[in-house]
């Protein structure tokens, strides 16, 4: 397996929580999701690898499953694609203001030690970032509409959208 692919397939293991979030209709999803991202989050730290996806996803989940669970706030169910679109794209745009892209925390593990430290590498994940804080900010925009069978379609295209984006632009990287 190719180091784009490790990096894309580490990648996807770290939205497992929300995949779980947003497949599952029933509360059940706010235990799944914050199970999955506690496991996560204890690799992320043996690892020395603290992403702040991870921690962001650990927050989120924490206070999602305080608020339905012990506060009986049924809006967490009812926005559920909205909030998570909005903390995603907020999460983008605010790590690449800091320098420090979400993606590359996890992508790293499929790459040389040293070319994860790489500006090249750090420029890639920049772009990567953008594409999905921008797909996360339209999907929020979108679910204002209403969340029925056209939004999903839409939401659900526009992801596929950035999962072949984010395979085919590091795939054009030479390999270190």
């Amino acid at each position: 397996m190719g180091s784009s692919s490790k990096a894309f397939l580490n990648v996807t293991l770290s939205f497992l929580p929300l995949m779980l979030f947003w497949s599952i209709s029933s509360n059940l999803c706010l235990v799944l999701g914050f199970a999955s991202i506690l496991m996560l989050f204890i690799r992320d730290i043996i690892n020395k690898n603290i992403g702040i996806m991870s921690i962001v996803l650990v927050a989120y989940f924490t206070i999602s499953n305080i608020l339905y669970f012990y506060l009986g706030i049924n809006s967490i169910m009812e926005y559920k694609y909205l909030t998570s679109y909005t903390v995603l794209a907020l999460t983008g745009f605010i790590s690449i203001m800091m320098g420090r892209p979400y993606t590359m925390y996890d992508a790293r593990r499929g790459y040389e030690k040293e070319f994860g430290k790489s500006s090249l590498f750090i420029e890639v994940n920049i772009v990567i970032t953008k594409i999905w804080a921008v797909i996360y900010l339209i999907n929020a925009i979108i679910e204002l509409s209403g969340h029925n069978i056209m939004t999903v379609i839409i939401m659900n295209g526009l992801v596929i959208l950035g999962i072949m984006l984010s395979i085919i632009i590091p795939g054009v990287l030479p390999e270190v």
